[in-house]
């Protein structure tokens, strides 16, 4: 009798086994067609991803000097001034720049009066460079001036200049080499032309 009843119990636990061993088929299919989820990457891992790289910035121009002159001779302004004659056949800007890391470009802007008159596009291929354009400005009569312009459109400086008739522009260029203007050279011509008074005389006792 005892055996055969641990002869049942040995029996059972056999069974059981096999029935724990088999796969369930329906889960075994939802395994097989779940997909399998992408690793999560830490966020900022992620935005590094989709930043886009900042573009280096180019360094800021300089400009070092700027002269408005008749002539440019070894590459130095001549006849630097800020009025000038009529009938002047051309009138120079003449520019130093510094700074530039890689070959740009400036823009010379001429305005004569409000109007801009003309815009020259000049290259820049070293740290320090100079670099002119030039202008006629024949017959013309008024104010003027030259904005110097970075490629990114940024005013680098700017220069004042004005045209007057021959004579005029003359004097002035006289004025600016002696400090003494033509009107002062008249007054003093006759203050030393006038004639002083003579003294009334006592009358004579007889």
């Amino acid at each position: 009798m005892l055996k055969k009843t641990l002869f049942v119990l040995l029996s059972a636990l056999i069974l059981s086994g096999v029935c724990f061993a088999q796969e369930d088929p329906a889960k075994k299919q939802m395994e097989e067609t779940t997909p399998t989820a992408a690793p999560q990457q830490p966020a900022e891992e992620q935005m590094q991803e989709t930043t886009p790289a900042a573009a280096p910035q180019q360094p800021a121009l300089v400009l070092e000097e700027i002269h408005m002159c008749t002539a440019v001779e070894d590459r130095q302004p001549s006849d630097v001034g800020t009025v000038f004659p009529d009938d002047l056949d051309k009138l120079y800007c003449f520019t130093k720049i510094s700074g530039a890391e890689d070959p740009t470009f400036v823009y010379h802007v001429w305005y004569f009066g409000n109007n801009e008159i003309a815009r020259v596009k000049l290259p820049v291929n070293a740290k320090s460079w100079r670099t002119w354009s030039s202008k006629k400005l024949y017959m013309l009569l008024g104010n003027g001036h030259v904005e110097i312009v970075s490629e990114s459109g940024a005013l680098l400086g700017k220069t004042e200049f004005e045209i007057k008739t021959a004579e005029k522009a003359e004097a002035v260029e006289k004025t600016e080499a002696t400090g003494i203007t033509e009107e002062a050279k008249e007054v003093e011509k006759t203050e030393k032309t006038v004639v002083p008074e003579k003294p009334l005389e006592a009358p004579k006792q007889q």
